[in-house]
């Protein structure tokens, strides 16, 4: 992001968020990212790896995902959601 350059480095929180809800997945960081530039329009590619970072960090919690305010709840996959 401090160089400008359009592309979407994937933390723990992005590679989690990214394959609980199936909208990347992959078996390591490279095909997530790989993935995920390919899924993520253009005007996107900038902002979402902050947005996916602060929802895995905040709302979908390794441990106890917080599923109940989850914005995208009723569009996610993972099978073992909190209750």
């Amino acid at each position: 992001m401090s160089f400008g350059w359009v592309t979407i480095a994937v933390d723990t929180h992005i590679y989690r968020v990214s394959n609980r809800t199936k909208f990347a997945m992959g078996k390591n960081v490279d095909k997530v990212e790989e993935k995920l530039l390919k899924v993520v329009p253009k005007e996107f590619k900038v902002d979402v790896h902050h947005w996916l970072i602060l929802h895995g960090r905040y709302t979908c919690i390794a441990r106890k995902p917080r599923c109940e305010s989850c914005i995208i709840e009723d569009l996610c996959e993972f099978k073992d959601k909190a209750e």
